[in-house]
């Protein structure tokens, strides 16, 4: 008697499909470890952007002094 054994494994995969039975996309593993990726390093330079100092650029629009005058008074 002949025993089949079953050594190459495949994975998995996702294979959406809409409606009419055409398919929409799939989804394997190598997607999963790309998100999970992405994920991480944009969690890493986020939290690297918000403690960085502040280059102490002064604002685009300051206040002028308060003992200025307009130059047209119109009563």
């Amino acid at each position: 008697m002949h025993k089949l054994h079953h050594t190459h494994q495949d994975g998995w995969a996702v294979h959406v499909y809409s409606c009419d039975r055409r398919l929409l996309f799939t989804l394997e593993p190598s997607h999963g470890w790309a998100f999970a990726a992405g994920t991480v390093l944009s969690l890493a330079v986020a939290i690297v952007a918000y403690n960085l100092p502040s280059s102490g650029i002064p604002p685009a629009y300051s206040q002028p002094p308060s003992d200025l005058t307009a130059p047209l008074q119109i009563d």
